[in-house]
């Protein structure tokens, strides 16, 4: 379940740069309404309503654009980079410590290093033997 809001953070980020103009408010509200019957505590629902006010931020700057990469990751880097990807690294942390996966742990790998541009220094196991 926490890798499906991990993932579904990502999907909104790839719609809202791919196109904007499909992305209202009120259709970021009844994606969030969604997310919250998916029974995340109140730290994620936290963690999300950050995501969502980043993605009202990209929004607002792909319409302002006509042209982009075509990539959906090299669009978010394009509009908020850093600030964006704390948020799902946030999400990603949150959900290992909810539930502990190697698959949520590799995306908090990647996340980490488009956050800080380094490597995280451990591989799943050993972080596993850290908690």
């Amino acid at each position: 379940m926490s890798l499906a809001v991990v993932a579904a953070l990502d999907d909104l980020y790839a719609g809202v740069v791919t196109d904007p103009g499909a992305w209202t408010d009120q259709r970021m509200q009844e994606w969030m309404a969604s997310i919250d019957g998916e029974s995340v505590d109140k730290d994620a629902i936290k963690i999300l309503t950050r995501g969502v006010r980043r993605a009202q931020r990209m929004r607002k700057y792909w319409n302002a654009r006509a042209q982009g990469p075509a990539d959906w990751r090299a669009r978010v880097d394009e509009s908020l980079a850093g600030q964006a990807w704390r948020v799902s690294l946030d999400l990603a942390n949150w959900s290992l410590k909810t539930n502990p996966d190697p698959a949520v742990f590799e995306i908090m790998t990647e996340r980490f290093r488009w956050v800080t541009f380094e490597p995280y220094p451990l591989a799943f196991d050993a972080w596993a033997d850290t908690q």
